[in-house]
């Protein structure tokens, strides 16, 4: 299941209602055939021994998490709290990848003492000298490749100034650390997400290799028995799934190519391309109210609590929407949110079938960083989530 249809969503939801598992407010429905389809595509595509972490940021609930560990995969964390939250779900230590930039003097011995095998990536040298020398962990150093890449300004970290990861403009005291001592066996890199161009992907993985191969080679004049082996290459891409020249099948022949003669073990960190198109939201229609006879306002359950990046940023993020068992656009509606401050509009002006009291509206491709940031302003109630 590539995305969900409204067919798909209305048969669903009809599901999940006679069973008695939705609300009569708002619903956040998530498909797990549809995550399966997804987790699937890593399998087929990226060489068998990768290790794919699914990002725990994007979507944390605790019911999806358990379902990708149960299939085998690892999980991505950008705090000690979705550490915990992989572990709970049961994914084994070598398939968590720690990734917080901040991390404290505790998280850092809860890891060597709780989370031992679990790949942490360093995000700059002042972490470094936090690590014991026994460190039970698998270390990774995140090194900034400077790729250009063409994506929102909010997402793009491979700026100069970006907070995660040491700049290769640093190289001589990169190659320092990782010559000095053989602690280090990953190599950490992540350019930026909602990318659809995956070229500077490709070219940062060839960067990073390179860097990767020079430093084995000075290992092994050393006499060191530990060498890089791992490349973290992040996420971020949202493969086009309709074309085989920017599809995730292509990708992954490039990347086999660049990485043949050096067959460095390789870990990925998605979580818009797992998660996004396997859900929908949708709340029934509270009020409707005709300020102006052109434009009526449409009040539902769901706002700027369950999509913050849509309505306190500025990117370019639109939901698909549709109404419950009605087709047309008979008449123009601003959709507004229940929170109580003027910003909190989801749509200004979108055609729709006549509304009323009692009919549904459904917001599609919601799966990506929209529940795991339910925002607590005006302390309502988190959405109801169905898992089916």
């Amino acid at each position: 299941m590539k995305s969900i249809s409204k067919s798909t969503a209305e048969k669903l939801y009809a599901a999940a209602k006679a069973k008695g598992l939705t609300s009569t407010k708002a619903d956040f429905v998530y498909s797990k055939e549809a995550l399966d389809y997804r987790l699937s595509l890593l399998q087929d595509h990226f060489p068998q021994n990768t290790l794919h972490a699914i990002a725990i940021k994007t979507c944390s609930e605790p019911e999806v998490l358990k379902h990708i560990a149960s299939k085998g995969f690892g999980l991505e964390a950008a705090s000690i709290e979705e550490v915990k939250l992989a572990q709970i779900a049961g994914v084994p230590n070598n398939k968590i990848v720690f990734d917080s930039p901040v991390k404290t003097r505790e998280e850092i011995k809860y890891c060597h003492e709780f989370v031992k095998g679990a790949l942490i990536n360093v995000n700059c040298f002042e972490e470094i000298e936090r690590y014991p020398a026994d460190f039970k962990g698998k270390l990774g150093l995140r090194i900034n490749p400077l790729i250009n890449v063409d994506t929102d300004k909010n997402l793009n970290v491979s700026k100069l100034n970006s907070k995660f990861g040491i700049p290769i403009t640093q190289k001589d005291q990169i190659f320092k650390v990782l010559t000095e001592s053989n602690r280090f066996t990953a190599i950490h890199f992540h350019i930026g997400s909602g990318i659809s161009d995956f070229a500077p992907n490709l070219k940062a993985f060839q960067v990073i290799t390179d860097l990767a191969s020079e430093v084995n080679a000075i290992r092994t004049k050393k006499g060191f028995k530990n060498k890089i082996d791992t490349i973290d290459i992040g996420g971020g891409i949202d493969f086009d799934l309709e074309s085989e020249t920017i599809g995730i099948k292509t990708f992954c022949t490039a990347l086999k190519e660049i990485n043949k003669n050096t067959d460095f073990k390789i870990v990925t960190e998605f979580g818009k391309f797992i998660h996004e198109k396997n859900s929908f939201a949708i709340s029934t229609v509270e009020y409707i109210t005709k300020n102006t006879p052109e434009s009526h306002n449409a009040f539902i359950h769901i706002g700027a609590d369950l999509f913050l990046r849509k309505i306190y940023s500025q990117m370019d993020i639109n939901y698909p929407i549709s109404v419950l068992g009605k087709e047309g656009e008979d008449q123009t509606y601003r959709i507004v949110g229940p929170l109580c401050f003027a910003g909190d509009v989801l749509f200004e002006s979108v055609k729709l079938p006549f509304l009323e009291e009692g009919n549904q509206i459904i917001l599609f491709n919601t799966g990506a960083n929209t529940i795991s940031m339910w925002s607590r302003h005006c302390s309502r109630e988190e959405v109801n989530f169905v898992f089916v």
